[in-house]
Parts: structure tokens; C-alpha cells; sequence
């Protein structure tokens, strides 16, 4: 039997063994490591990328054993390594794990909706109280107030540990506090207008300096909103236009500072819809040239020049860079001032011949703000100057003839770009060129200025025999030349002398003369249609229903488009050959579908209807209803079938043919419904179809999943999953329609309540469901 002796000496001896083995592994391990060191800065040298490291799951870390001194075997010739930690180059960074699908809905989408569904809950629970008188108006009012600040008062709670749950609470409570107030004052009188005024304009601030506190844009934007919402919520109809745009204009001033201070841009692009939203439908419907003339173009200046200001406060104390979206908002600033106070001179009746003189104010306006750009200007500043001038451009090319008859103008300037152009391409002056640009541009809204109704008939002659169609044919030729030069081979621009510009005459220009060629020939053919209507008011046969001849024309007008989408696809494939052209090609075959959904489908099934109701001696037009019917599903899909053969050659990209099959599937579902549709309504009567055309989408959806399964299309039997949930929501919205208020306001406020718990637990418990992970979704 071993002594204790024994068993000290063996044990020793067994970690002597695997102490020199650790040796020898960690020897190994470093030179390994060195080795691969010297390869990736020799790769690193060469240009190669060197492939990502996988990250280990744990440190490895060589050290000596920890083994008495007097016990560790010493061979000669060997030296024991120093320490050595072996940790990846990404061990120690902040590397954010990407957000699952599971932790968007959790913590961020279910709060929001929660929040938004409580209070639906909470306004339906007030109204059931209302309507059965359950409380007394008093208590309801404070009920309100209590639920909001019980809402402010968690999210205040809350804040430190779960910031942006607490900043949708505090959202929410905000708003049920604005809104409450505006409730008091609308149906219990109970605040007088000013008190109401008082205090949702306290909210709207108390909501933004909630965005401020917690850094959240989305809260702002709802102060944002609550702040144009209170001049209408609270109107009482005076009429009183200058204390709204007074009103908005402070608002605007305080709203784009806090933009700029923080630097929330999306604040500065919704005050500026908004506000010209507001001034554009204050001019279009209740503006008063004797009355209002002064007050108009007072607040309109202010309007603009506000927000040009905002706009280059960006640009030259921000340093932002210049992108296209700028171009659209600093282009279409300058022509709404323009437009509208073109508009307001040229209706007031001392002020119409002020209209150039206004053209050369707005030039002017522009060239001060170039001058105080180049003064100044950097390298990143030359395209917002070379904008600016061109607007300085425009407005003084546009002064003089401003005065003159529209169609000569147009033919003037259309005459004048194809000149232009064809000398600085054949002679190498660009500077021609960029001449003709902003004349080819100033010609098209000429010719749409020149058909200003546009959505009415033509009174300037016959169609087809009028001088505005002769205008357009000719910016039709005009446009086409141009593209043909563009493309010739004996002109085209090197590519080494090819800049951003060009790309206006190989894209621009095709599409407006796409947009021009076809608008011109529709617009004269829809005032033909319009003339035999009313020519055949006075005849005395009998016409199915009062609107054969509006739907008629919506289905012939329908055929056009179809016809002149195929034209121009055969067209472009047998004879021009141009890959941008054929690229977009389904672009407008996706219109044309759409169309044929939305409003060709709806007017052939009325035309079918009302044919076998008042039979074929009751119509103008007779079988053609079944005949038109028939041949647009048939045009559209000879349509869809070049479409189809232009997505495989033209286009690789997988989610362009995954969205192409998905929007052919939709033309497929939609024209199978409509057929149903209208026979079960000829067959049966009206309202008969809903539950049989729940079946066919079931059957429809059903018949993808096979597909996708036997196709192995994932988005396939996506498409299909929606699908069928769409005509499950279908039922289950009908199934519901009859319920009662105190059972939707049950079902929205537990809904809302449970989301909100849901989205809490998410947050409460994210490192264990998702790691530690520190970033706020979607905040």
C-alpha cells in the first residue's frame, strides 16, 4: 500500500508532465500567431484584404503553472515564455449585434403601438361615457387629465432605466393632456377659447422640450403637429387670416431654430410642407383679391424668405453637402413665391402689369444670394452657387415675354433649345448645351402652362386643330432630335469629358419627351371624346344610365395608354435599343396596372352591368361594352408578357424580379376578382360577392404557397402568408362590425395595455433575451 510519500511524489511527477506540455503549446501557439501576423502585413502590403478573424468564444491565455519553484522541471536550454493573453483585435470594441426581428417588435414597434391603441382605448371610453351619460362632464374632463399625467408621471419614472419606452409614455401622456383640453373647450365649454389656447400651446411646448430632455425627434414632431393643429382644432370661423399666419410663422421661427439646434432636419422639411400646405389651400379657397391682397403677399414674402434663410443657414454655417433633395426643395420654394405672387398680381386689378417687374425682383433676389455665396465660397459651396445663378437665369430669361401670348413663347423657346443645342454639341461648346437644358426645361412647363385646364376641354380650337397641339407636336420633334443627337455616335461625349450634367440629355430629356408625346395626343383625344358627348346629349336614342359616355371614355382613354405602353416598348426593342429606356419600361408597365385596377376595372364592370340591365337596344355604343372589356385585360397582358422578357434581359437584381412577379401576381388576383365581381352582380344582384371573394383570395393564396413550395420562392409564400392574412383580417373586420362601444373600448385599451407590457418585459429582461445590448431601437 503507497504511503502518503507515494502519492505526493506521483501527483507532482503527473503536473510536471503537463506543465512542460503547456510549454510546448504555448510555444507552438505564439509562433503560429507570428507567423500569421507576418502574412497579413505582407497582404496588407500587396493590397489583399485579409479574410475577418472568427472571433473566439473565450480568451485563450498561456502562463506559466503555478508549480513550487523547487518542483518545476528545468531542461537546459530552455527558457519559459513571459505571459502572453491572446485576445482578438474586436475582443474590447462596442460591436453592436445586429437587431433581430423579435427585439424590433418587443421593445420598440409594440411599444408604439401600444401607446397609440390606448389612447383610441381611452377617447372610445370617453365617448361610451358621454353618449350614456355615465359621469358627469366635470369628472370626465379630469378622468382625461388624470390619465395623462399618470402616463407623464410613469414615463418620468421610468426615464433612467428605460429611456426610449419612457419617451413613447411621455409622447403619449403629452398628447392626451392636448387633446383633453381641446375636448373641454369644443363639446362641455368649460374653457373659455383663450384659456384652451393657453394651454395647448403650454403641451405643444411641453412636448418639445421633451424632445429636447430626452433627444427624440418623434417627439417633437408631435409637438409639431399639435402646434398646427391648434389654430383649426380651436377656429371659430372669423375669417381672421393674419393671426393664423402670424400665429405660424412665430411657431415656424421656434420650430426651425430647434431644428437647427439640434439638428433635426426632418422638423425644418415638415414645417415647410405644412406651411405652404396651409397658404396653398388658404389661396385656393378662401382668398379675397379686394380683401386680402396686401395680407397675402405680405405673408407669402415672409414664408419665403424664412425658408430660404433656414435652407442656407444649412448649407453655409452647417457645412451640409448638397444633394438632390435640396435641389427640389430650393427650386420648388423659389417657384411657389413665384408662382403665387405671380398669380396674386396678375389678378388685382392695379397690379397686373407688375408681373415683370416682379419676374426681375425674383432675379434679383437670386443674384444677391450668388454674390453672397462666391464671396464666400468654398469648394463644396460651387453647386448650390451654380443653382442659385440659375435661377438668376431663368427669372430674367422669363421677364420679358412674361407679358406675351403663352404659345409664342413656347415656340419661341423650344425653337431656341434645339438651335442651342445642336451648335455646343457639333461645335464642342458646352456652354450652349447648358444653355439648352434650362430652355428645353422652361418649354415643357410653357406647353403645361400653355393647357393650364389641364383636366378640362380645350377652348382654343377643334382637337387636333388647334394651335396648342401644334405646339406640342413641334416639342415633341424638338425633344426627339435632341435625344437623336444625344445618342449619335458622331456626337456622343468622350468618356474621359463626360460629367453630371450629360446625364440630362440621356435621361431628361427621353422622359419628358416620353411624358410630352403622350400627353399631347391623350389630352386631344380626350376632348374628342368629350365633343361626341355632347353632341350626342341632344340625340333622342336611348342611353343606358346618365354616365355611359364618362365611362366609356375612361375605358377608351385606358386602351390609349396600353396601346402607346406597347408601341413604345416594341419600338425601343426593334429599332432604338436604348438600355435606360427599356429599363424603365416596367416602371410604367406597374402604372398601367395599377390604372387598370384602380380605374379601368371598376368602369368596364359598371359598363357590363348596365348593359344587360337596359340591353343592347338601351346603349349608344352596344356590344362594345363586352367587346372593350375583354380587349383591355387582353392589351394588358400582352403588356405584362413584354415586360416580363424586359426584366430577364435588362435586369439582374433579384428583389427588382422578385417585386415585378409580385406586382403581376396582384394584376392576376385583382382581374379575377373584378371578373367575379361583375358576373355575381349581373348574375345575382349587388353586395352578394364578399364571402365567395374571401374564397378566391383563400384559393389564390393558396395556389402561391404550392407554387413556392414546388419553386422554392421564399418571397413567394411570403407573398401568399400575406395574403391570407389580408382575407383573414377581411372576416374578422366584418365579423366585428356589429360590436358594440363598450366592447371595442374594452378590446382597444386591453390590446393597448397588454402591447405596452409586452414591450416593457422586452426592455426589462433585453439582456437575456438579446445580449447586452445597449442601443435603443428605432429611438
Amino acid at each position: 500500500m503507497a504511503t502518503l510519500q507515494e502519492k505526493i511524489d506521483e501527483l507532482t511527477r503527473q503536473v510536471s508532465v503537463l506543465a512542460a506540455q503547456q510549454t510546448h503549446f504555448g510555444k507552438q501557439l505564439l509562433a503560429l500567431m507570428n507567423e500569421l501576423d507576418a502574412l497579413k502585413k505582407q497582404a496588407a502590403a500587396a493590397g489583399i484584404t485579409a479574410t475577418k478573424e472568427p472571433v473566439p468564444e473565450k480568451v485563450i491565455e498561456y502562463t506559466e503553472p503555478i508549480i513550487a519553484p523547487s518542483q518545476r522541471p528545468v531542461q537546459a536550454g530552455t527558457t519559459m515564455p513571459k505571459k502572453e493573453s491572446v485576445r482578438p483585435s474586436s475582443w474590447n470594441s462596442n460591436s453592436k449585434s445586429k437587431t433581430s426581428f423579435e427585439e424590433f417588435i418587443g421593445k420598440n414597434l409594440a411599444s408604439k403601438v401600444g401607446i397609440l391603441v390606448t389612447i383610441i382605448g381611452i377617447f372610445i371610453g370617453a365617448r361610451y361615457a358621454i353618449e350614456h351619460d355615465l359621469v358627469s362632464p366635470v369628472v370626465r374632463i379630469l378622468c382625461g387629465y388624470a390619465s395623462g399625467l399618470v402616463l407623464v408621471g410613469i414615463a418620468l419614472r421610468l426615464k433612467k432605466k428605460y429611456e426610449t419606452y419612457s419617451a413613447v409614455l411621455m409622447g403619449g401622456g403629452l398628447s392626451v393632456l392636448y387633446f383633453i383640453t381641446y375636448i373641454a373647450w369644443s363639446f362641455y365649454t368649460m374653457l373659455p377659447q383663450v384659456a384652451a389656447f393657453g394651454l395647448m400651446l403650454l403641451f405643444t411646448a411641453a412636448i418639445v422640450y421633451a424632445a429636447v430632455l430626452y433627444d427624440k425627434v418623434i417627439i417633437a414632431h408631435l409637438g409639431q403637429v399639435g402646434a398646427y393643429a391648434i389654430p383649426f382644432l380651436l377656429s371659430n370661423n372669423s375669417g381672421r387670416y393674419e393671426i393664423l399666419f402670424s400665429y405660424i410663422t412665430i411657431i415656424n421661427v421656434g420650430i426651425l431654430v430647434l431644428s437647427f439646434y439640434k439638428y433635426w432636419k426632418s422638423l425644418f422639411h415638415v414645417a415647410y410642407v405644412a406651411t405652404w400646405l396651409i397658404y396653398c389651400a388658404w389661396y385656393l379657397f378662401e382668398y379675397n383679391e379686394q380683401q386680402h391682397f396686401s395680407g397675402a403677399f405680405g405673408f407669402l414674402s415672409a414664408f419665403f424668405i424664412l425658408f430660404y434663410a433656414t435652407f442656407l443657414a444649412y448649407k453655409l454655417i452647417r457645412k451640409e453637402q448638397y444633394n438632390i433633395g435640396d435641389v427640389f426643395l430650393l427650386l420648388s420654394n423659389a417657384f411657389l413665391f413665384y408662382g403665387l405672387g405671380y398669380d396674386l398680381l396678375s389678378n388685382y386689378a392695379t397690379m397686373q402689369y407688375w408681373a415683370g417687374l416682379f419676374t426681375v425682383i425674383n432675379a434679383l433676389i437670386h443674384l444677391g444670394v450668388s454674390l453672397v455665396i462666391k464671396r464666400r465660397m468654398q469648394q463644396a459651396d460651387k453647386p448650390l452657387y451654380y443653382m442659385i445663378f440659375g435661377l438668376v437665369v431663368v427669372f430674367l430669361t422669363i421677364a420679358i415675354p412674361v407679358q406675351l401670348d403663352g404659345n409664342w413663347v413656347t415656340l419661341l423657346w423650344t425653337a431656341e433649345a434645339v438651335l442651342l443645342f445642336v451648335i455646343g454639341r457639333t461645335r464642342h461648346a458646352p456652354i450652349y448645351e447648358k444653355l439648352a437644358a434650362g430652355l428645353v426645361l422652361l418649354s415643357f412647363v410653357s406647353l403645361i402652362q400653355d393647357r393650364a385646364n389641364i383636366f378640362q376641354p380645350s377652348e382654343d380650337g377643334y382637337p387636333f386643330r388647334n394651335i396648342t397641339f401644334y405646339t406640342g407636336v413641334l416639342e415633341v420633334l424638338v425633344l426627339g432630335i435632341i435625344t437623336w443627337v444625344n445618342y449619335n455616335k458622331k456626337w456622343q461625349i468622350a468618356a474621359a469629358e463626360r460629367t453630371q450634367f450629360h446625364a440630362f440629355f440621356d435621361y431628361i430629356v427621353p422622359a419628358l419627351l416620353l411624358i410630352t408625346s403622350y400627353s399631347v395626343f391623350y389630352l386631344e383625344l380626350r376632348d374628342e371624346l368629350w365633343l361626341l358627348e355632347n353632341s350626342v346629349e341632344t340625340n333622342k336614342k336611348l342611353v343606358l344610365s346618365g354616365n355611359e359616355f364618362g365611362l366609356f371614355t375612361t375605358a377608351i382613354l385606358f386602351l390609349y395608354m396600353t396601346v402607346y405602353g406597347i408601341l413604345f416598348i416594341y419600338i425601343n426593342q426593334r429599332f432604338v435599343r436604348n438600355r435606360w429606356l427599356a429599363t424603365v419600361s416596367p416602371g410604367g408597365v406597374a402604372v398601367v396596372g395599377f390604372l387598370l385596377l384602380m380605374y379601368a376595372m371598376p368602369a368596364l364592370n359598371r359598363l357590363t352591368t348596365g348593359y344587360f340591365e337596359y340591353g343592347s337596344t338601351g346603349s349608344y355604343f352596344g356590344g362594345w361594352h363586352l367587346v372593350i372589356r375583354y380587349l383591355a385585360i387582353a392589351l394588358v397582358a400582352l403588356l405584362l408578357t413584354m415586360g416580363t422578357r424586359i426584366m430577364k434581359q435588362y435586369v439582374s437584381e433579384s428583389i427588382l424580379q422578385q417585386a415585378w412577379w409580385l406586382m403581376v401576381y396582384t394584376i392576376v388576383l385583382g382581374v379575377v376578382s373584378y371578373e367575379y365581381i361583375n358576373w355575381v352582380s349581373v348574375a345575382v344582384g349587388e353586395d352578394q360577392y364578399e364571402i365567395g371573394l374571401s374564397i378566391i383570395w383563400g384559393l389564390f393564396a393558396l395556389g402561391l404557397v404550392s407554387y413556392g413550395i414546388r419553386k422554392k420562392q421564399k418571397y413567394v409564400r411570403l407573398a401568399a402568408i400575406v395574403l391570407f392574412v389580408i382575407t383573414i383580417l377581411k372576416l374578422f373586420i366584418y365579423d366585428l362590425a356589429g360590436a358594440g362601444t363598450l366592447t371595442k373600448t374594452i378590446s382597444f385599451i386591453s390590446l393597448g395595455i397588454i402591447l405596452l407590457l409586452v414591450s416593457f418585459l422586452y426592455n426589462k429582461y433585453k439582456e437575456v433575451l438579446f445580449g447586452d445590448d445597449k442601443a435603443e431601437v428605432g429611438s
